[in-house]
């Protein structure tokens, strides 16, 4: 793989990853259906998480990459526990946990993408 096609990847995971916190935020205002509470939870769903998926073995099994696949399931793990919260009308709850706990994991995630950022170059 081709650092530059790495590079390209990893800016588009921290702009998706980003747009979760949105979504989450919204489904706890206004709650949140199944659906959401499943694509949110699974880190293979996402473009990013198939990505990842998709990675040849030797890649898969860089430090920089192994760290960035674990906070990525992390990070949906929080996605969906906080999606499951607001389906259960808990909107006080999931907007806390959004700007703490779901916010620690993509802050997590967005540090160890830069990291492998920047060791691919």
């Amino acid at each position: 793989m081709a650092p530059t096609d790495l590079y390209t990847q990893l800016n588009e995971a921290i702009g998706a990853h980003g747009a979760w916190k949105l979504r989450l935020r919204m489904a706890a205002q206004k709650g949140t259906s199944s659906e959401m509470i499943e694509t949110a939870g699974d880190c293979h769903v996402c473009d990013f998480g198939r990505w990842l998926d998709s990675l040849p073995s030797h890649v898969r099994a860089q430090p920089e990459a192994r760290q960035t696949i674990d906070l990525h399931a992390a990070f949906h793990t929080c996605a969906g526990r906080v999606a499951k919260i607001a389906a259960q009308g808990q909107k006080d709850t999931a907007l806390a946990m959004l700007d703490h706990e779901f916010n620690d994991a993509s802050n997590a995630l967005k540090n160890a993408v830069v990291k492998w950022k920047l060791a691919a170059n």
